[in-house]
This record gives structure tokens, sequence and C-alpha cells, in this order.
């Protein structure tokens, strides 16, 4: 197929084009989501540089049509892979892209992907490139009319003193995360949220972050956690209804989404239980340059 590779430099056209196709769950790409203004928006703060540089390679057909595109949102040495985002059966265009994406971006060792189960087509391509699966997770949502509020709110906000204990419970409970303790405590704001679940003598029992982008009309439960003297006691349950009621009674908010671990069948019951339903399955994948032999 005859299709020109570039560089992305239009973002709106680029955000209309991803979601577009991030809809099709046969196309979709978990980091990148399906509302045109949030794309901008993320495309415009993580993947443009100072220069006005976008990190994303697209490729067109001869009618000036967008085909394919693949972008990274760069941390250090490793980065989240948006893409690929491919509406042909090319072969050939997809590595283009890839390759293209690699050369520009020496200093990346380390891609990280995340991919819809019903996107054979990326899964594919993630064997070709030898890529390691590294989990299977579980989008959820809950619409509001469907969260049991509670009246009486037992969890409080969370305080520079609780931060030993949290830390503690936090890192241990999601070891490899993308926010560890620390990175909650700097992004804590008026809507990014920690609470905490404590005993009458201070012990943490549990806590639940999430965070609410007002101006996008979103909400996410990022994390919960309970530790282990107080769990089976339905303290996972009361956080969860709790944190939900706060973040339901943001007038801009109508439906929250969370990605849990598909193999924990256990805390997976408690969240359906309280309302949230399946929305799609996705796949993880890493990339090492070294791994590939191509350091």
């Amino acid at each position: 197929m005859d299709a020109t590779i570039e560089k992305a430099e239009d973002l709106a056209e680029l955000s209309h084009f991803l979601s577009e196709i991030n809809k099709q769950k046969k196309y979709n790409i978990g980091y990148c989501g399906e509302k045109p203004e949030e794309i901008y928006r993320t495309l415009k703060e993580d993947f443009t540089g100072d220069d006005g540089d976008v990190n994303f390679f697209i490729g067109r057909n001869n009618a000036g049509k967008i085909l394919a595109a693949i972008g990274l949102d760069i941390d250090e040495s490793t980065a989240e892979v948006w893409g690929p985002f491919n509406q042909t059966t090319s072969v050939k265009l997809q590595y283009e892209l890839w390759n293209q994406l690699l050369n520009a971006n020496p200093t990346v060792r380390s891609f990280y992907f995340f991919i819809n189960q019903e996107n054979v087509q990326q899964q594919l391509f993630m064997h070709e490139i030898k890529a390691k699966k590294t989990g299977e997770h579980l989008n959820l949502e809950i619409k509001e009319q469907d969260v049991d509020r509670v009246s009486e709110i037992q969890s409080t906000s969370f305080v520079q003193s609780d931060f030993q204990a949290f830390e503690e419970l936090h890192n241990k409970t999601f070891p490899d995360t993308y926010y560890d303790a620390k990175a909650i405590k700097e992004r804590l704001s008026n809507e990014n949220v920690l609470k905490v679940l404590k005993t009458e003598s201070d012990a943490l029992q549990g806590y639940a972050y999430f965070e609410i982008d007002t101006e996008m009309k979103e909400a996410s439960l990022e994390y919960i956690g309970i530790s282990k003297g107080f769990q089976n006691k339905g303290l996972g349950t009361m956080i969860l209804k709790e944190a939900l009621t706060e973040m339901f009674s943001y007038p801009q908010i109508s439906d929250i989404t969370l990605t849990v671990d598909n193999t924990n069948s256990q805390a997976n019951h408690v969240y359906m239980k309280a309302g949230f339903k399946p929305k799609a399955i996705l796949l993880s994948y890493l990339f090492k340059l070294q791994d590939a032999g191509m350091e």
C-alpha cells in the first residue's frame, strides 16, 4: 500500500482520527481515550515538546487521509505507546511507523503497550516484535444512577501523619504501579483525593485514591487498599461506596471508570456488587530493546 510517513503536526486532525478509531474495540488502545477534546489536551501536554514537535508519526494515503498512527508518552527511558493504530491490513506500514518511532527516540529503552483483547491485529504485532505479555486487566465502568450512595462517611482526608502507614500499605499492595505513595502525595489537590480509614487509635485500615477532571467531566478510581489485618470485614466495600458517593457529588461526573487485574476475582466481585459493569479486557505488554537484541 502506498502511504507517506510523516510527523504529526495538526493536533486537531490527529485527535479526531484517534477518537474515531479508538471507539472501535478491534483497534482500541487502552492508554488513549475516546473524546477528541480529552485526546487533544493530552497530546498537547504530554506529546508536544517545547519546540512544538509532536512525538507522533502518522501514515497518509495519496488523498491525504490518515490511515495509521503511533506515538510515545515518554518518561525518561520508558514510554507508554499510543498505538499502533492501523486501519489497513498493511504490516509494512505498521513496521515503518514503528521503526520511525524507534529511530526518533533513541533514549527510550522500554515500551509499554495496553491493547484491547479484541484488537487481534496488534496482539499479532506484539508477538512479531517479541514483546512480553505482562498482564490481563478488566476495565470497569459505573453510571451515576447505579450507585448505592452512603449517608455517612467514615473515612477522612489524608494528613501528613498518615504517610508512613499509607506508604507501607500502598507500596506493598501495588509494588510496581504507576504512582507510588510519594507520587500520590505530590498529586493531591481539590480534585485528586486520598481518603483514609482508621481505627480510634489511628491505625490505618485502608484507603482510596481517586481523581476528578471537572473540565473533561471524567473521574477515575485509581486505588483501593485494605491493610492485611482488616481484610474480609467489609471495609473494602465500605470505602468503595464512600469514594463513589464523594466522586458523584461533583455535578459534572456521570460515570466512573477503573481498571483492575482481571485475575483478582475476589476484588472484582466487590466492584461489580457495588454497581460496576465490565467494559473491556485489556492486555499489557512490555517491549525492551535489550531483550530484542537491539542494543
